[in-house]
């Protein structure tokens, strides 16, 4: 498959430690086949995006890259039993983003002169343009040949090639609940972490979109006021959870009913977990229980054709990245099973 780059089952072995007793899922996973022939069985495929362009197009902080690296040991030995069996998981392996990655080392639109800075966003939000283009590619081609894509890492600007890649399997626009302390419906301003909605609702990926604890505190006017003129769009934020005393499954349900029962994605995005290590860390946000339950929740009752875990950023934030990484793992797991269950 074009800009896929799987594992192989050595390197996924070399992750995975046995003890005798036990089966772990990395005993278990599915890889493709060393033509690039995906394998009849599994139904989730995981996919990693170690990228953090879009973030720093965003003019945030870097570290979204290692999501991937840090997410997959602590998925791989988790065990293999009658929760969740191994044989059901395809890992895919991960988005190709080498080149781009290269081309685009050590820029920072933060630092230097007025040229510099802009000749660096310049060219971080082309590479998040070529970015959205390959994600679409895998994740359309995961769709067609039956699997639900969970994707992660990377920056949340990924969840519009996670959208497109979705909507042109489907042949029809998605809707999509994305938990989250930020709505990122920044303007059309070359593509960043902060606009992915944005593109994929002006560009027909999008057709119904919930966003579940966005800041009050973080939110632009302008964003206030595009949620509130556009139908298509509703927001809880999360100082209102605080004050009505709402449930993170209560804000689920809405937004799941907001969506309504087409086909969807869901987004789950790291910093809306307090103290998480994650680009726009969060001083206060959701338990990783509540998130995890949210996770689930939505999973089961949405029509999921994908979901993508963004913005953890292991060695920013007070955690150890092993937390992170069994944070991550344990989302997809929840994610993986409730698929699986439908």
């Amino acid at each position: 498959m074009k800009h896929l780059r799987p594992p192989t089952a050595d390197e996924i072995r070399t992750l995975t430690g046995v003890r005798e007793g036990e089966v772990r899922l990395g005993e278990r996973v599915r890889v493709p086949d060393r033509d690039g022939t995906l394998p009849i069985g599994p139904r989730v495929a995981l996919l990693g995006v170690p990228e953090d362009i879009g973030v720093r197009a965003n003019l945030g902080r870097a570290g979204a890259r290692r999501m991937w690296r840090a997410f997959l040991p602590r998925f791989l030995n988790m065990q293999s039993n009658a929760f969740l069996d191994g044989a059901s998981v395809l890992v895919a392996g991960t988005v190709d983003l080498r080149d781009l990655r290269r081309a685009t080392k050590g820029l920072d639109p933060t630092v230097g002169g007025p040229r510099a800075r802009a000749d660096a966003l310049a060219t971080l939000r082309r590479a998040q343009g070529e970015i959205d283009g390959r994600v679409a590619t895998v994740v359309e081609g995961l769709r067609r040949a039956g699997f639900v894509p969970v994707v992660v890492g990377g920056g949340h600007g990924n969840a519009y090639g996670v959208l497109a890649g979705c909507a042109r399997a489907a042949g029809r626009a998605l809707g999509c609940v994305n938990v989250d302390l930020h709505a990122d419906l920044r303007p059309r301003e070359g593509r960043h972490s902060g606009n992915g909605f944005t593109y994929a609702l002006e560009d027909g990926h999008l057709s119904r979109y919930a966003v579940i604890g966005m800041s009050e505190a973080y939110a632009t006017q302008a964003i206030v006021e595009a949620v509130a003129r556009d139908p298509r769009v509703c927001a809880v934020t999360f100082e209102s959870m605080l004050r009505g005393g709402v449930t993170a499954q209560a804000a689920a349900a809405a937004a799941a009913a907001h969506v309504g029962s087409g086909p969807a994605t869901l987004e789950l995005d790291l910093d809306a977990v307090a103290n998480a290590p994650a680009s726009a860390a969060a001083a206060s946000g959701f338990t990783g229980a509540e998130f995890r339950a949210m996770a689930a929740t939505l999973a089961r009752g949405l029509d999921l054709h994908a979901a993508h875990v963004a913005e953890g950023a292991p060695g920013l934030g007070p955690w150890p990245v092993e937390m992170l990484g069994k944070l991550c793992a344990e989302v997809v797991r929840d994610v993986a099973t409730a698929v699986l269950s439908r």
